[in-house]
């Protein structure tokens, strides 16, 4: 049967549209579950365990970090393996999307499980969204807890699915800026190739040209760093605004001698 331990929740804030979302601490050393300030997406409740789905904002187009918390008659247990697959359904079939599983133990920050999922499609006349969930209890082989938490997603400019000169499909999602200001910004990308319907590895050996623009005054900016590879299809670079306004963010994405093509993104602060 899962083993139980004591933990204890430690605090992190997080300032979303001037909006305070903060992770409850705690001096209880009981192993009590205590419900997260996060925003809840979901729970369901199989064989006894229960397991709890949260996000920092409510969910849209693009990355996000997906928290999860696993509880027996309250209790916290203590290293579940935890599987998920965001999937969307559509009336003729269904396709997942880019994610990663949190590790069998808890963020030390937070408390909590860490995964995440980037959503390519949003919620709506074209299918809806749900995150399948398996949890294996390391202790007692076979016993594995499944189920099903429905997720809204809204739209947003955020990712970009596309098609390279080779036919095949890729996802590139803009991860960073977030909360743009003028100035030198982090600039992050993850790149994914729609290897199947429900497989989507990392793309590791892409080179970008960038270039940020803005269309309104027609030009655009120096001191930008192009992304480059830093682990699992996450590219580090920077981006330099130099005042407020309407902005593209513009990559011409090669992998080797392949072009895979060239992809915008739109912000306007």
């Amino acid at each position: 049967m899962f083993t139980i331990k004591t933990l204890r929740l430690s605090g992190l804030l997080f300032l979303v549209l001037t909006v305070a979302v903060s992770c409850n601490s705690s001096d209880d050393e009981t192993g009590l579950f205590i419900e997260p300030e996060f925003y809840k997406l979901g729970e369901f409740t199989a064989d006894g365990i229960t397991v709890a789905a949260y996000s920092e904002v409510p969910l849209a187009m693009g990355y996000h970090h997906i928290f999860f918390e696993v509880h027996e008659d309250e209790v916290l247990v203590e290293r579940p393996e935890i599987i998920f697959t965001p999937i969307m359904h559509m009336e003729h079939h269904s396709h997942a999307s880019p994610h990663q599983a949190p590790p069998d133990k808890r963020d030390p920050d937070i408390g909590l499980f860490r995964g995440w999922a980037i959503f390519t499609m949003p919620s709506g006349m074209m299918g809806n969204w749900e995150m399948a969930v398996t949890v294996h209890d390391p202790e007692t082989p076979g016993r594995d807890i499944d189920g099903v938490i429905e997720v809204e997603i809204a739209e947003s400019a955020m990712v970009r699915s596309f098609l390279a000169d080779s036919g095949e499909r890729y996802v590139l999602t803009l991860v960073q800026p977030d909360d743009p200001q003028t100035g030198l910004n982090d600039l992050v990308v993850a790149l994914h190739h729609r290897e199947t319907m429900m497989h989507f590895p990392p793309v590791t050996g892409a080179t970008f040209a960038f270039e940020p623009w803005m269309p309104s005054m027609d030009h655009g900016s120096n001191n930008n760093v192009e992304p480059v590879h830093e682990s699992e299809g996450f590219y580090h670079g920077k981006v330099n605004f130099n005042m407020t306004g309407d902005w593209e963010l513009r990559f011409d994405i090669h992998q080797g001698d392949e072009h895979l093509g060239n992809v915008d993104f739109a912000i306007d602060f």
